[in-house]
């Protein structure tokens, strides 16, 4: 069985760099260089960004749920939000598509990860998986 690690945060700003810390820490058990490891860096923070930055940064602000298996031949990233991850990953989202003053959008993920897909889940919970392949 593929390791995996799987860490909750909630959806406030302050928790994003502690996201881009646990990819980094990651990065012995991935079979990736260095640059690589940024890119996934990048890509987590620029998800969690337009995450946070769709919630209501209220007291009950949605939990981000992250789970990375690490597999020989790639790396999947699965982020289970509330309906925060559905907005998110809107197939006909202009916003995605038009770069924002936090970040770069859609099209910088899906320009550094393999896969990017969307599965809808029960309720308004969605999965949003990432693979990067060796």
């Amino acid at each position: 069985m593929a390791p995996s690690v799987r860490f909750v945060i909630p959806a406030k700003r302050e928790f994003v760099g502690l996201v881009r810390l646990a990819v980094g820490g990651l990065a012995p058990a991935m079979p990736f260089d260095a640059d690589t490891v940024e890119d996934i860096k990048l890509v987590m923070s620029e998800i969690c960004t337009n995450i946070v930055l769709g919630s209501s940064q209220e007291i009950d602000a949605p939990e981000l749920a992250f789970t990375v298996t690490m597999n020989p031949s790639d790396v999947t990233i699965e982020i289970d939000s509330s309906e925060t991850v559905d907005e998110l990953m809107s197939a006909t989202s202009v916003e995605w598509t038009k770069p924002k003053q936090s970040g770069y959008g859609l099209s910088i993920i899906t320009a550094l990860m393999d896969n990017v897909e969307l599965i809808p889940g029960g309720g308004n919970r969605s999965i949003l998986r990432l693979k990067k392949f060796t």
